[in-house]
């Protein structure tokens, strides 16, 4: 399977909010009330979507793996870190894929496109926020490198969610994942790895 990392465009958002819906609906089964999870709208990811990349037209926060047919089946993205922790300083705000995609390496190469572009915009660090029932994006974690370094509870849906943080002091390692020779170029991805997991901790997967 051919995919390639890309920084998000507008005309991802429909893509980009089906894959959204049906990755937390796939993820969250079992850990969220079904109601919440039934009630999530492709319309509304939408709209959320057209409202986070219109605030981000400058830098490339947010990528899609795509597919050699123009597919978008995966997306990622992180920033600054948003409750002032003072030794992880930059946050991949989420990651998703599409069940039938994940554990394909995909997950590795958008956590590498985040991880490059925090060090462009000169973080050295940087943490996640996922659900600690969600096992395999906490393996997943663990397998970069990640330390479990807090937790935390949110209510979502009504029912209080425990979340757990993994953290990297050093992203240099993440970010040469994404190497300069693959950038953009359709490459097939490791066949190691590969957990999407819907970030959306206050917000995280």
């Amino acid at each position: 399977m051919d995919v390639r990392i890309r920084a998000a465009e507008s005309g991802d958002v429909p893509a980009m909010a089906r894959v959204y819906v049906d990755a937390w609906r796939t993820t969250n089964a079992g850990i969220l009330p079904s109601e919440y999870l039934d009630g999530l709208s492709y319309r509304k990811a939408e709209l959320k979507w057209y409202r986070v990349l219109a605030d981000h037209q400058d830098t490339p926060k947010y990528f899609v793996a795509e597919t050699h047919v123009g597919k978008v089946v995966g997306l990622a993205g992180g920033g600054p870190e948003r409750e002032g922790n003072p030794t992880y300083r930059a946050e991949l705000y989420l990651i998703y894929l599409l069940a039938g995609y994940q554990r394909q390496g995909l997950g590795r190469l958008l956590v590498s496109a985040v991880a490059e572009e925090s060090r462009a915009n000169g973080f050295h660090s940087m943490l996640v926020w996922t659900f600690k029932d969600t096992h395999g994006a906490c393996r997943f974690y663990k397998s970069l490198g990640g330390e479990l370094i807090g937790s935390g509870t949110i209510t979502i849906g009504g029912r209080d969610v425990t979340e757990v943080c993994y953290g990297w002091r050093n992203i240099a390692d993440l970010a040469a994942n994404q190497s300069q020779e693959h950038k953009g170029l359709w490459n097939t991805p490791h066949l190691q790895d590969g957990h999407r997991q819907s970030l959306e901790t206050s917000s995280s997967n």
